[in-house]
């Protein structure tokens, strides 16, 4: 018998300014994944015959998953004293400008800067197969611990990740996320030319 292939992990990853990558592969791939789409668009309003319905952008895409994080097996080994706290920080850090940044505009106002720019935040990748690596904004985090060590370490918890994609509808075009999604709607595209077909009910043949 032909062995299974590996199952392929989901993840978030994290593209600095210099392309270098840090990623948080997902312990268990989520069981369901919701994806709202709303499409951005302009005319066709009631009442508005003269004006057809025109694309403004790409649509605003939702995408909600649950994530399970786990080190309950491990509890009775010891092996891992830090339980699943790493994995839950990794998630909570891409919410927040980096330490260095932080410290270096601290210095900028203490020295009297006038104007301190933001800290630039790393272009994050949701990859959830090879069709689907799509740049995205993690809009909220909402991290449920569910049990503990005997050192309150957390070993069990679940993780709601709310993201939005962020398209070139929403950047510059040098912003590499602008090239990203349009990469993703390419594939998007390919991936329905096998569902589509011509003619049809209302349509000729």
């Amino acid at each position: 018998m032909n062995a299974l292939p590996p199952l392929q992990k989901g993840a978030l990853v994290a593209v600095a300014a210099d392309r270098t990558r840090r990623s948080i592969a997902f312990q268990y791939n989520p069981e369901t994944l919701r994806r709202t789409l709303e499409p951005n668009t302009v005319g066709g309003q009631p009442g508005s015959r003269s004006r057809a319905i025109r694309f403004a952008g790409a649509p605003t895409e939702t995408i909600t998953l649950d994530c399970r994080f786990s080190a309950v097996d491990a509890i009775d080994g010891g092996s891992d004293p830090n339980g699943i706290a790493p994995q839950l920080a990794a998630l909570a850090v891409l919410l927040y400008p980096s330490v260095e940044a932080v410290t270096a505009a601290q210095t900028m106002l203490d020295a009297g800067s006038i104007e301190v720019i933001p800290a630039l935040a790393d272009e994050l990748l949701f990859v959830f197969g090879d069709a689907r690596v799509v740049p995205v904004q993690l809009m909220s985090a909402t991290i449920v611990e569910e049990l503990y060590d005997s050192d309150l370490v957390p070993v069990l918890a679940t993780v709601t990740l709310t993201l939005r994609a962020l398209t070139y509808s929403d950047v510059s075009a040098p912003n590499p996320a602008a090239s990203d999604f349009l990469s993703y709607q390419t594939r998007l595209t390919t991936l329905a030319d096998g569902a589509f077909s011509t003619g049809g009910p209302g349509g000729a043949a």
